[in-house]
């Protein structure tokens, strides 16, 4: 199969970083103010859940889903594959994971806090359920912030070697 060029590979390393970047950055704004503000009516709640979903759905879910649509192209055309070393692999579960966790988990609840809210502020909402999807979206916001950390931190050190070979220093 062809691969990319090394124009063409610097291209997808800058929109591998940018995603990575809007990804990450999004998963620190989320957490910063789920933690920092505090809300202490119905309809801060609604804006908390608007804010906190808009940012999901327009940052956050589109630089995961580059990072990983890039990390295929970087796979398919490119020299690194998709198994030829063990960080790529690690890297690999643990996108698979965040990005399974954020569709199945975290999202969600950030979805279900803007419909709870706007019932809240008509008099109607579980007020208990929309702090415990916060608490449960903060913690795996949390999970979230360290795996991406993780991946990060190994995709610039590369820790092992080839797969099936002795790791040197």
């Amino acid at each position: 199969m062809k691969k990319l060029t090394p124009t063409g590979l610097k291209v997808l390393k800058i929109i591998h970083l940018l995603s990575a970047i809007a990804w990450m950055g999004t998963a620190i704004i989320m957490n910063m103010i789920r933690v920092l503000i505090d809300v202490d009516s119905p309809e801060a709640m609604f804006y908390i859940a608007k804010v906190l979903h808009a940012i999901d759905m327009k940052i956050l879910v589109p630089g995961a889903i580059t990072c990983l649509v890039t990390g295929i192209v970087y796979g398919v055309w490119s020299n690194w594959g998709f198994f030829k070393h063990r960080w790529l692999i690690v890297k690999w579960v643990l996108t698979i994971f965040m990005i399974s966790l954020g569709t199945f988990y975290i999202g969600p609840m950030v979805s279900e806090n803007v419909k709870i809210a706007s019932e809240i502020m008509k008099g109607s909402g579980d007020v208990a359920k929309y702090w415990e999807n916060v608490n449960n979206n903060a913690w795996g916001g949390l999970l979230q912030l360290c795996l991406l950390c993780f991946v990060i931190v190994i995709s610039v050190i590369k820790p092992w070697k080839k797969k099936g070979k002795r790791a040197e220093k």
